[in-house]
C-alpha cells in the first residue's frame, strides 16, 4: 500500500504560518498533507509531479470575490472557472444567498472551497425602511440556516443610517455571522467618509472592512493622505477589524439610474465625478461612448468588459440596468495598503483580494507576485497575503499551511511567468496550467447551516467562526 497518494516534487514550498522556505518534496495522502521533506521516497507515491523550477504555496484564498450573486445581465457562476483559472481554492462569495451559492455550484462549480455572504438588498432580501431588532435577528438567522457564512452589507448601493448599519453589526456579532460592509451609509458614502464612520459603528464589535483600497481613491483627500487614514483606523482597530485590498485597476459597479435620468448607486456617482461626468443617464452615456465607463457582458461562457458603442448599445437595450466598470482604482493605494505593516512587523491589511470572480479582474496572485519582484514582499509574505491571513480571517485553520494533517489545498506558482499553473484542493487537482478540470464545490458553512447543506448533496466543512480572526476573543 502506498504511503502517499501524491508526491510534490521538488519546487520551493512557501509555508508562511510555519515560517518554512525552501526546496522541498510534499507528500499528500487522504486529502491532506502528509510529510514536507527534502527528499521523499517515490516509489512509495501512487503518483508523482515534477514542480522544480516552480513555487509551492498553500491554496490561494480569495476573500472577497462575486459568483453568488442575484440575478444580473450576466451568470455570476462563472465566476468559479474564472476563479479556478488563475489559481482560486477557496472563495468567499460578497452578496449572493444560499440558493444562489448552491444552484451556481451545482451548475458551474470548478471544484472550490466556498463560503457566501447573504447581501442585505432592501426590498429584495430585507424589508425597505426602518429594520427591527426582531427583522434584523430573523434575517441573520435565515441566513445561517440557508447556508450563508454571514452577512454583508452593500452600503456603496444599498446603505441604511449609521445606526441600522451598526445595529446590522451588532446582531450579526450576537449571533457569531461573518459580517462584512461596503462601507458607506445614508450619512456618508463610499469613501474616506464611510471608513471615518466604522470606529462609532462598530463600538466593541467586530467587521470585516471590504476592499479598503475602493476609499483611497483620492475622492476626499489626497489619495496619500487617504491610505494613511484608512490605514490608522484599521491599525487602531486591530483586534476588532479584519480586511482585504484587492490590484485592479478596474472596479465593478452599476449604471442604473431612476425615472428621473439621474444615477442611483454612490459607487458609481463618485466614479462619474472624478472625471467631471454628470451623475445622469447621459453623463454616463458619454462616459461610456469616451471609454472611461465599461459593460459588463457576457458571451457563451466567457464574461468580459464591453466598450465605447458595444457597450452603449448594451446600456441603452437594458435601460441603463447594467453592470459596469471604471478605471478608477489606484495602483499606488493598492500596493500601499497590501505591504504597510505596523509597529510588530504585522500586516495591517490582513489579504489581498480579487473583488472579481464574475468579474474579469482576477489578478490577486499575479499582482502580488509581481510586488516580490519588485522588493515590496518577500514570497513568504506573498503566501501569507494570499493563503495563510484570509485563512486567518476566515476561521480556516486546517488551510493556508502546509502542517502534517492540513488541508492538502495547493496552488502551485511559475515565477518566471507571475502566475499560477496548477491548483488542488484536498489532494485532487482542479486547474492545470490554465484550464479548469474540477467540478462541484465544496461549502463552508457556520453549525446552523449544516442541515441545508447537508440536503443540498454538496460535500461541505462546518467552520466554527468564533475560532476566527474575526471572533478572537470576543464576548458579548
Amino acid at each position: 500500500m502506498a504511503t502517499y497518494d501524491l508526491i510534490l516534487s521538488g519546487g520551493t514550498v512557501l509555508d508562511p504560518r510555519n515560517g518554512f522556505e525552501g526546496l522541498s518534496d510534499v507528500g499528500i495522502k487522504h486529502g491532506r498533507i502528509e510529510r514536507v521533506e527534502p527528499e521523499l521516497d517515490s516509489t512509495r507515491a501512487e503518483d508523482v509531479i515534477d514542480v522544480s523550477g516552480l513555487w509551492v504555496m498553500p491554496g490561494q484564498i480569495d476573500s472577497h470575490a462575486h459568483v453568488a450573486g442575484l440575478s444580473r445581465s450576466w451568470d455570476p457562476a462563472l465566476g468559479y472557472g474564472m476563479l479556478a483559472r488563475v489559481g482560486t481554492t477557496t472563495v468567499m462569495d460578497m452578496g449572493g444567498t444560499g440558493p444562489s451559492l448552491i444552484d451556481g455550484i451545482k451548475r458551474r462549480g470548478a471544484g472550490l472551497n466556498v463560503a457566501a455572504n447573504y447581501a442585505l438588498i432592501p426590498g429584495l432580501t430585507i424589508p425597505v425602511g426602518r429594520l427591527s431588532q426582531t427583522v434584523l435577528r430573523d434575517t441573520v438567522t435565515s441566513a445561517l440556516r440557508q447556508g450563508c457564512y454571514g452577512i454583508k452589507i452593500l452600503g456603496g448601493y444599498h446603505p441604511f443610517t449609521p445606526e441600522d448599519s451598526a445595529r446590522v453589526i451588532a446582531e450579526s456579532n450576537s449571533q457569531r455571522a461573518y459580517i462584512a460592509f461596503h462601507l458607506g451609509t445614508t450619512e456618508s458614502g463610499s469613501h474616506l467618509e464611510g471608513f471615518r464612520e466604522v470606529p462609532q459603528m462598530v463600538g466593541d464589535g467586530r467587521l470585516h472592512v471590504c476592499h479598503v483600497n475602493s476609499y483611497c481613491r483620492g475622492v476626499i483627500e489626497d489619495a496619500s493622505d487617504e491610505c494613511d487614514e484608512a490605514l490608522d483606523i484599521l491599525h487602531g482597530m486591530s483586534d476588532q477589524l479584519v480586511s482585504e485590498a484587492y490590484h485592479a485597476i478596474q472596479n465593478g459597479t452599476t449604471g442604473l439610474c431612476d425615472s428621473d435620468g439621474n444615477v442611483i448607486a454612490d459607487v458609481p456617482r463618485n466614479c462619474l465625478r472624478l472625471r467631471g461626468y454628470d451623475t445622469t443617464y447621459q453623463g454616463m452615456r458619454q462616459a461610456i461612448m469616451d471609454g472611461y465607463g465599461s459593460v459588463v457582458a457576457q458571451k457563451g461562457g466567457q464574461i468580459y468588459y464591453a466598450r465605447r458603442q458595444e457597450a452603449l448599445n448594451l446600456f441603452e437595450r437594458a435601460r441603463s440596468n447594467v453592470g459596469m466598470s471604471f478605471p478608477v482604482n489606484l495602483s499606488s493605494s493598492a500596493f500601499t495598503l497590501s505591504s504597510a505593516k505596523n509597529a510588530n512587523d504585522e500586516f495591517i491589511v490582513d489579504a489581498v483580494s480579487t473583488d472579481g470572480g464574475s468579474h474579469p479582474r482576477n489578478v490577486a496572485i499575479q499582482t502580488t507576485m509581481a510586488l516580490v519582484e519588485f522588493g515590496a514582499l518577500t514570497p513568504l509574505e506573498m503566501a501569507e497575503k494570499l493563503s495563510w491571513g484570509p485563512a486567518r480571517m476566515m476561521g480556516l485553520w486546517n488551510k493556508g499551511h502546509f502542517t502534517p494533517g492540513a488541508d492538502a489545498d495547493i496552488t502551485i506558482l511559475d515565477p518566471q511567468r507571475n502566475k499560477a499553473v496548477m491548483s488542488f484542493v484536498a489532494g485532487s487537482m482542479i486547474m492545470h496550467y490554465g484550464r479548469p478540470v474540477g467540478s462541484g464545490g465544496t461549502l463552508l458553512v457556520t453549525p446552523q447551516g449544516k442541515s441545508t447543506a447537508k440536503d443540498s448533496g454538496l460535500p461541505y466543512q462546518v467552520v466554527d467562526l468564533s475560532e476566527s480572526k474575526l471572533y478572537a476573543g470576543y464576548t458579548d
